[in-house]
Protein backbone atom coordinates (compact mmCIF):
# COMPACT_ATOMS: atom_id res chain seq x y z
CA UNK A 1 0.00 0.00 0.00
CA UNK A 2 3.03 2.62 0.58
CA UNK A 3 3.46 2.67 -3.40
CA UNK A 4 -0.06 3.75 -3.24
CA UNK A 5 0.40 6.25 -1.32
CA UNK A 6 3.71 8.07 -2.98
CA UNK A 7 1.68 8.37 -6.12
CA UNK A 8 -1.21 10.17 -4.28
CA UNK A 9 1.33 12.34 -2.03
CA UNK A 10 3.05 13.45 -5.93
CA UNK A 11 -0.75 14.08 -7.40
CA UNK A 12 -1.05 16.23 -4.49
CA UNK A 13 1.56 18.03 -5.34
CA UNK A 14 0.54 19.17 -8.66
CA UNK A 15 -2.98 19.93 -7.74
CA UNK A 16 -2.64 21.49 -4.33
CA UNK A 17 -6.11 23.30 -4.78
CA UNK A 18 -7.95 20.32 -5.08
CA UNK A 19 -8.65 19.16 -2.00
CA UNK A 20 -7.98 15.35 -2.62
CA UNK A 21 -7.93 14.36 1.82
CA UNK A 22 -9.85 14.59 5.20
CA UNK A 23 -8.75 15.14 8.46
CA UNK A 24 -9.99 15.51 11.96
CA UNK A 25 -9.63 17.03 15.17
CA UNK A 26 -8.10 15.10 17.84
CA UNK A 27 -11.44 14.81 19.59
CA UNK A 28 -14.64 15.39 17.54
CA UNK A 29 -18.41 14.32 17.56
CA UNK A 30 -20.39 12.82 14.97
CA UNK A 31 -24.01 12.11 14.53
CA UNK A 32 -26.10 9.25 14.56
CA UNK A 33 -28.60 8.06 12.07
CA UNK A 34 -31.77 6.09 12.56
CA UNK A 35 -33.22 3.51 10.60
CA UNK A 36 -36.75 4.18 8.09
CA UNK A 37 -38.29 1.63 10.20
CA UNK A 38 -38.41 1.29 13.65
CA UNK A 39 -38.39 -2.21 15.31
CA UNK A 40 -39.28 -2.54 19.08
CA UNK A 41 -36.34 -2.99 21.74
CA UNK A 42 -36.75 -4.64 25.29
CA UNK A 43 -37.07 -1.97 28.05
CA UNK A 44 -35.14 -3.47 30.38
CA UNK A 45 -32.74 -5.81 29.65
CA UNK A 46 -31.03 -8.19 31.57
CA UNK A 47 -28.28 -9.06 28.60
CA UNK A 48 -27.21 -7.66 25.56
CA UNK A 49 -26.06 -9.95 22.39
CA UNK A 50 -23.16 -8.51 20.94
CA UNK A 51 -21.32 -9.06 17.43
CA UNK A 52 -17.71 -7.63 16.51
CA UNK A 53 -16.92 -7.80 12.61
CA UNK A 54 -14.50 -6.54 10.14
CA UNK A 55 -16.70 -6.40 6.64
CA UNK A 56 -14.24 -5.84 4.57
CA UNK A 57 -15.94 -3.30 3.10
CA UNK A 58 -18.26 -5.69 1.59
CA UNK A 59 -15.19 -7.56 -0.29
CA UNK A 60 -16.26 -10.94 0.56
CA UNK A 61 -13.14 -13.52 -1.09
CA UNK A 62 -12.49 -10.85 -3.85
CA UNK A 63 -8.77 -11.32 -4.43
CA UNK A 64 -7.84 -7.46 -4.45
CA UNK A 65 -3.90 -6.23 -5.75
CA UNK A 66 -3.10 -4.97 -2.21
CA UNK A 67 -3.41 -8.48 -0.83
CA UNK A 68 -0.70 -9.75 -3.25
CA UNK A 69 -3.04 -12.48 -4.49
CA UNK A 70 -4.84 -10.78 -7.18
CA UNK A 71 -5.68 -8.13 -9.30
CA UNK A 72 -8.99 -6.71 -8.34
CA UNK A 73 -9.35 -3.51 -7.59
CA UNK A 74 -13.46 -2.33 -8.19
CA UNK A 75 -16.36 -4.63 -7.44
CA UNK A 76 -19.57 -4.38 -9.40
CA UNK A 77 -23.15 -3.34 -8.17
CA UNK A 78 -23.71 -6.35 -8.49
CA UNK A 79 -21.24 -8.43 -6.34
CA UNK A 80 -21.75 -5.42 -3.72
CA UNK A 81 -25.48 -6.40 -3.06
CA UNK A 82 -24.66 -9.86 -3.15
CA UNK A 83 -22.35 -9.94 -0.35
CA UNK A 84 -23.94 -7.28 2.18
CA UNK A 85 -27.19 -9.73 1.46
CA UNK A 86 -24.42 -12.64 2.75
CA UNK A 87 -23.18 -10.39 5.50
CA UNK A 88 -26.77 -9.32 6.78
CA UNK A 89 -28.06 -12.62 6.97
CA UNK A 90 -24.83 -13.58 9.47
CA UNK A 91 -27.00 -10.75 11.39
CA UNK A 92 -30.21 -11.88 10.89
CA UNK A 93 -29.14 -15.51 12.03
CA UNK A 94 -27.06 -13.94 14.90
CA UNK A 95 -29.51 -11.75 16.06
CA UNK A 96 -27.20 -9.16 17.84
CA UNK A 97 -28.68 -6.38 20.39
CA UNK A 98 -25.01 -4.40 19.18
CA UNK A 99 -23.00 -4.77 16.33
CA UNK A 100 -19.36 -3.40 16.10
CA UNK A 101 -17.95 -2.92 12.44
CA UNK A 102 -15.05 -2.52 11.19
CA UNK A 103 -14.24 -1.47 7.64
CA UNK A 104 -17.50 0.07 6.75
CA UNK A 105 -17.72 1.93 3.07
CA UNK A 106 -20.24 4.70 2.63
CA UNK A 107 -19.31 6.06 -0.85
CA UNK A 108 -16.39 4.23 -2.21
CA UNK A 109 -15.67 3.76 -5.95
CA UNK A 110 -13.86 0.09 -4.84
CA UNK A 111 -17.36 -0.96 -3.19
CA UNK A 112 -19.38 0.19 -5.96
CA UNK A 113 -20.61 3.77 -3.62
CA UNK A 114 -22.93 1.73 -1.76
CA UNK A 115 -23.41 2.95 1.82
CA UNK A 116 -23.14 0.13 3.97
CA UNK A 117 -24.26 1.85 7.26
CA UNK A 118 -27.50 2.64 5.64
CA UNK A 119 -27.77 -0.91 3.54
CA UNK A 120 -27.20 -2.45 7.08
CA UNK A 121 -29.44 0.33 8.75
CA UNK A 122 -32.78 0.03 7.12
CA UNK A 123 -32.36 -3.67 6.01
CA UNK A 124 -32.32 -5.30 9.62
CA UNK A 125 -33.71 -5.24 12.72
CA UNK A 126 -31.45 -2.11 14.11
CA UNK A 127 -32.85 1.11 14.83
CA UNK A 128 -29.27 3.19 15.49
CA UNK A 129 -26.33 3.52 13.47
CA UNK A 130 -23.32 5.86 14.80
CA UNK A 131 -20.33 5.71 12.01
CA UNK A 132 -16.56 7.58 12.10
CA UNK A 133 -14.87 8.10 9.50
CA UNK A 134 -11.30 6.60 9.28
CA UNK A 135 -9.76 6.86 5.83
CA UNK A 136 -11.57 9.59 3.79
CA UNK A 137 -9.74 10.49 0.15
CA UNK A 138 -11.38 11.69 -2.58
CA UNK A 139 -9.10 10.56 -5.41
CA UNK A 140 -6.35 7.73 -4.68
CA UNK A 141 -4.73 7.36 -8.54
CA UNK A 142 -3.37 3.90 -8.29
CA UNK A 143 -4.91 1.43 -10.21
CA UNK A 144 -7.29 3.56 -10.63
CA UNK A 145 -8.80 2.94 -7.06
CA UNK A 146 -10.77 6.51 -6.78
CA UNK A 147 -12.49 7.61 -3.97
CA UNK A 148 -12.34 6.27 -0.63
CA UNK A 149 -14.54 6.43 2.56
CA UNK A 150 -13.76 4.06 4.93
CA UNK A 151 -14.83 4.55 8.54
CA UNK A 152 -16.16 2.07 11.56
CA UNK A 153 -19.57 1.88 12.97
CA UNK A 154 -21.69 0.69 15.64
CA UNK A 155 -25.27 -0.12 15.42
CA UNK A 156 -27.68 -0.49 18.19
CA UNK A 157 -31.32 -1.57 18.81
CA UNK A 158 -31.57 1.16 21.60
CA UNK A 159 -31.09 4.67 20.92
CA UNK A 160 -27.49 5.84 20.73
CA UNK A 161 -26.69 9.07 22.57
CA UNK A 162 -22.82 9.32 21.94
CA UNK A 163 -20.58 9.07 19.12
CA UNK A 164 -17.21 9.96 19.98
CA UNK A 165 -13.94 9.57 17.70
CA UNK A 166 -10.79 9.93 19.31
CA UNK A 167 -7.63 10.40 16.34
CA UNK A 168 -5.12 7.70 16.49
CA UNK A 169 -1.18 9.16 16.29
CA UNK A 170 -0.24 7.49 12.73
CA UNK A 171 3.03 5.62 11.96
CA UNK A 172 6.49 7.29 12.12
CA UNK A 173 7.75 5.22 9.12
CA UNK A 174 6.18 7.25 6.39
CA UNK A 175 6.20 10.95 5.75
CA UNK A 176 3.72 13.24 6.57
CA UNK A 177 2.79 13.68 2.80
CA UNK A 178 2.00 10.07 3.17
CA UNK A 179 0.46 9.85 5.97
CA UNK A 180 -1.89 12.70 4.93
CA UNK A 181 -3.45 9.88 2.00
CA UNK A 182 -3.41 7.07 4.75
CA UNK A 183 -5.77 5.82 7.01
CA UNK A 184 -6.43 8.02 10.01
CA UNK A 185 -7.37 5.36 12.66
CA UNK A 186 -9.79 6.43 15.59
CA UNK A 187 -10.93 4.90 18.72
CA UNK A 188 -14.80 5.03 18.14
CA UNK A 189 -16.87 5.81 22.14
CA UNK A 190 -20.13 5.49 21.85
CA UNK A 191 -23.31 5.17 24.63
CA UNK A 192 -26.40 3.53 24.49
CA UNK A 193 -29.30 4.25 26.26
CA UNK A 194 -30.98 1.13 27.23
CA UNK A 195 -34.24 3.16 29.10
CA UNK A 196 -34.44 3.20 32.33
CA UNK A 197 -31.47 5.53 33.18
CA UNK A 198 -29.32 2.54 32.16
CA UNK A 199 -26.56 3.46 29.30
CA UNK A 200 -23.99 1.25 28.61
CA UNK A 201 -20.38 2.51 26.75
CA UNK A 202 -19.48 0.68 23.69
CA UNK A 203 -15.89 1.15 22.42
CA UNK A 204 -15.27 0.16 18.77
CA UNK A 205 -11.55 -0.28 17.54
CA UNK A 206 -9.43 -1.17 15.01
CA UNK A 207 -5.67 -0.21 15.36
CA UNK A 208 -3.14 0.22 12.82
CA UNK A 209 -1.66 -3.48 11.16
CA UNK A 210 1.22 -3.30 9.64
CA UNK A 211 3.50 -0.48 11.61
CA UNK A 212 6.71 -1.36 12.85
CA UNK A 213 7.98 1.22 14.59
CA UNK A 214 5.76 0.39 18.03
CA UNK A 215 2.61 2.43 16.74
CA UNK A 216 0.42 -0.95 17.25
CA UNK A 217 1.66 -0.66 21.21
CA UNK A 218 0.87 2.77 21.18
CA UNK A 219 -2.67 1.97 20.06
CA UNK A 220 -3.53 -0.48 22.34
CA UNK A 221 -2.60 1.96 24.87
CA UNK A 222 -4.21 4.69 24.16
CA UNK A 223 -7.34 2.47 23.44
CA UNK A 224 -7.23 0.71 27.06
CA UNK A 225 -7.41 3.84 28.43
CA UNK A 226 -10.26 5.70 26.69
CA UNK A 227 -11.92 2.17 27.90
CA UNK A 228 -11.43 2.62 30.90
CA UNK A 229 -12.25 6.28 31.28
CA UNK A 230 -15.68 5.20 28.76
CA UNK A 231 -18.85 5.33 31.42
CA UNK A 232 -19.67 2.20 32.64
CA UNK A 233 -21.14 -0.80 32.20
CA UNK A 234 -18.90 -1.14 29.23
CA UNK A 235 -18.22 -3.39 25.95
CA UNK A 236 -14.99 -2.94 24.43
CA UNK A 237 -13.87 -4.76 21.06
CA UNK A 238 -13.29 -5.00 17.47
CA UNK A 239 -10.22 -5.83 15.37
CA UNK A 240 -7.24 -5.40 17.24
CA UNK A 241 -4.78 -6.13 14.44
CA UNK A 242 -2.85 -8.14 16.94
CA UNK A 243 -2.69 -11.82 18.32
CA UNK A 244 -2.75 -12.70 21.93
CA UNK A 245 0.49 -13.57 23.83
CA UNK A 246 1.20 -17.37 24.52
CA UNK A 247 0.60 -17.58 20.64
CA UNK A 248 2.48 -20.63 19.03
CA UNK A 249 3.28 -19.09 15.78
CA UNK A 250 4.08 -15.28 15.27
CA UNK A 251 4.99 -14.82 11.83
CA UNK A 252 5.42 -17.44 8.41
CA UNK A 253 1.62 -17.38 8.19
CA UNK A 254 0.22 -19.65 5.11
CA UNK A 255 -2.00 -16.98 4.01
CA UNK A 256 0.69 -14.40 3.43
CA UNK A 257 1.08 -13.41 -0.08
CA UNK A 258 5.22 -14.12 -1.78
CA UNK A 259 6.85 -11.12 -0.66
CA UNK A 260 7.94 -10.42 -4.10
CA UNK A 261 4.87 -9.62 -5.01
CA UNK A 262 5.68 -5.72 -5.20
CA UNK A 263 3.69 -4.09 -1.77
CA UNK A 264 3.76 -7.37 0.07
CA UNK A 265 5.50 -7.23 3.49
CA UNK A 266 6.16 -10.32 6.05
CA UNK A 267 3.61 -10.30 8.85
CA UNK A 268 5.00 -10.89 12.33
CA UNK A 269 3.72 -9.71 15.75
CA UNK A 270 5.87 -8.26 18.49
CA UNK A 271 6.19 -9.72 21.85
CA UNK A 272 5.17 -6.15 23.14
CA UNK A 273 2.09 -5.96 20.91
CA UNK A 274 1.09 -8.81 22.16
CA UNK A 275 1.54 -7.90 25.90
CA UNK A 276 -0.13 -4.99 24.95
CA UNK A 277 -3.01 -7.28 25.40
CA UNK A 278 -2.59 -8.16 28.84
CA UNK A 279 -4.29 -5.14 30.56
CA UNK A 280 -7.41 -6.03 28.73
CA UNK A 281 -7.52 -9.49 30.19
CA UNK A 282 -6.31 -8.77 33.02
CA UNK A 283 -9.17 -6.04 33.97
CA UNK A 284 -11.96 -7.06 32.39
CA UNK A 285 -13.79 -10.57 31.24
CA UNK A 286 -12.79 -11.62 27.20
CA UNK A 287 -15.41 -13.52 25.13
CA UNK A 288 -12.85 -15.82 24.60
CA UNK A 289 -10.90 -16.22 27.10
CA UNK A 290 -7.15 -16.12 27.27
CA UNK A 291 -6.60 -19.24 29.16
CA UNK A 292 -8.23 -21.20 27.08
CA UNK A 293 -6.49 -20.14 23.66
CA UNK A 294 -2.78 -20.60 25.86
CA UNK A 295 -4.04 -24.12 27.12
CA UNK A 296 -3.55 -24.82 23.41
CA UNK A 297 0.11 -25.17 22.99
CA UNK A 298 0.43 -26.40 18.95
CA UNK A 299 -1.32 -24.72 15.59
CA UNK A 300 -3.83 -27.27 15.39
CA UNK A 301 -5.23 -26.64 18.84
CA UNK A 302 -4.98 -22.65 18.75
CA UNK A 303 -6.76 -22.63 15.10
CA UNK A 304 -10.08 -23.00 16.77
CA UNK A 305 -9.38 -19.49 18.08
CA UNK A 306 -8.39 -17.30 14.64
CA UNK A 307 -10.48 -15.03 13.01
CA UNK A 308 -8.64 -13.83 10.05
CA UNK A 309 -6.82 -14.68 7.09
CA UNK A 310 -5.90 -12.94 3.87
CA UNK A 311 -6.54 -15.57 1.42
CA UNK A 312 -9.99 -17.45 0.93
CA UNK A 313 -8.11 -20.52 -0.21
CA UNK A 314 -6.31 -20.62 3.51
CA UNK A 315 -8.23 -21.29 6.63
CA UNK A 316 -8.07 -18.59 9.54
CA UNK A 317 -4.89 -18.22 10.72
CA UNK A 318 -4.13 -15.64 13.18
CA UNK A 319 -6.80 -14.20 16.66
CA UNK A 320 -7.17 -10.58 15.67
CA UNK A 321 -10.98 -10.12 16.72
CA UNK A 322 -11.87 -9.57 20.44
CA UNK A 323 -14.57 -8.82 22.66
CA UNK A 324 -14.41 -7.54 26.58
CA UNK A 325 -16.23 -6.17 29.25
CA UNK A 326 -16.20 -5.29 33.26
CA UNK A 327 -19.37 -7.02 33.36
CA UNK A 328 -19.56 -10.57 32.17
CA UNK A 329 -20.03 -12.31 29.74
CA UNK A 330 -22.46 -15.63 29.98
CA UNK A 331 -21.44 -17.15 26.42
CA UNK A 332 -18.72 -16.72 23.58
CA UNK A 333 -18.09 -17.86 20.40
CA UNK A 334 -15.55 -17.27 17.70
CA UNK A 335 -18.24 -17.76 14.15
CA UNK A 336 -15.10 -19.42 11.85
CA UNK A 337 -17.20 -21.96 9.65
CA UNK A 338 -21.18 -23.10 8.97
CA UNK A 339 -22.11 -24.79 12.23
CA UNK A 340 -20.24 -22.55 15.09
CA UNK A 341 -22.32 -21.09 17.49
CA UNK A 342 -25.44 -21.86 19.12
CA UNK A 343 -27.70 -22.44 17.69
CA UNK A 344 -25.57 -23.13 14.67
CA UNK A 345 -24.77 -20.75 12.38
CA UNK A 346 -25.85 -21.72 8.67
CA UNK A 347 -23.52 -19.54 6.54
CA UNK A 348 -19.88 -20.00 6.13
CA UNK A 349 -17.71 -16.79 7.57
CA UNK A 350 -14.82 -18.43 5.44
CA UNK A 351 -16.60 -16.94 2.20
CA UNK A 352 -17.61 -13.38 3.71
CA UNK A 353 -14.78 -11.55 4.33
CA UNK A 354 -11.24 -11.91 5.46
CA UNK A 355 -12.46 -11.76 9.25
CA UNK A 356 -14.60 -14.18 11.02
CA UNK A 357 -17.27 -12.79 13.63
CA UNK A 358 -17.63 -12.96 17.49
CA UNK A 359 -20.42 -13.04 18.93
CA UNK A 360 -20.92 -13.03 22.75
CA UNK A 361 -23.52 -12.48 25.48
CA UNK A 362 -22.59 -9.57 27.89
CA UNK A 363 -24.69 -9.90 31.40
CA UNK A 364 -25.70 -6.15 32.63
CA UNK A 365 -26.36 -5.51 36.06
Amino acid sequence: MTRLLIVAAALAVTTACMPLHHTWDDVEEFPVEAALTHTSAPTDPRELRVLTYNLKFAGARVDFFFDGWGDRVHMTDREVAAHMDDLRKVIEETQPDVLLAQEVDRASTRSAYVDMVRDILDKTHFNYAAWVPVWEVDYVPEEGLGRVKMGQAVFSRWPIVRNTRIDLPQSTESSALVNTFWLHRAIQVTELDLGNGQVVSVVNNHPTAYALDGTKAIHLEMIYEASTNAFGPKLIGGDFNVIPPGSVQTEGFADNAPTNVPGVTEVSYTQEEMDALLPFYRLWDAAIPLEAYQAEDSLVGQQAFTTHSVSGDVFWTQKLDYLFTDMSFSEGHTLQSAGDGSPPLLSDPMRLSDHAPIFAVMELP
